[in-house]
């Protein structure tokens, strides 16, 4: 008689921690399609592009500074000298194919707004 009783409380032990992860699981779902629905809909698509766009930007700066920026030193043999004396470097670091691109375009954003208004012919 005392065996059958050990067995009882084991099992209705096993069956409760069974409903108690099945609860888990469904609140789980439950609140992942709540987050999935709330955010993934037509009207939010540019925001998550922008901050995307914005997100890989960052990512491409800090990346650039941290393995291309000649005053960022990580090995020990870099970090030993006080004072860099790299001037080539540093020139090459500032003057990047994006900013010689650049140089070649005239400083308008919009060359024809500033054209228009800036004409001696509509006064």
């Amino acid at each position: 008689m005392e065996r059958s009783q050990d067995k009882y409380p084991c099992a209705a032990h096993a069956l409760h921690v069974l409903q108690l992860k099945s609860i888990q699981l469904q609140i789980l779902q439950e609140g992942n399609q709540s987050i999935a629905m709330r955010w993934l809909k037509p009207e939010v698509y540019p925001l998550l592009a922008a901050m995307g766009f914005v997100s890989s930007i960052c990512v491409f700066s800090l990346t650039r500074n941290l393995f291309m920026n000649p005053d960022v030193r990580i090995n020990k043999e870099h970090r030993a000298t006080a004072v860099l004396e790299n001037y080539e470097e540093g020139e090459r670091y500032a003057d990047h194919g994006f900013r010689r691109f650049l140089r070649t375009r005239p400083p308008e954003v919009m060359p024809a707004i500033n054209s228009f208004f800036s004409s001696d012919s509509n006064k």
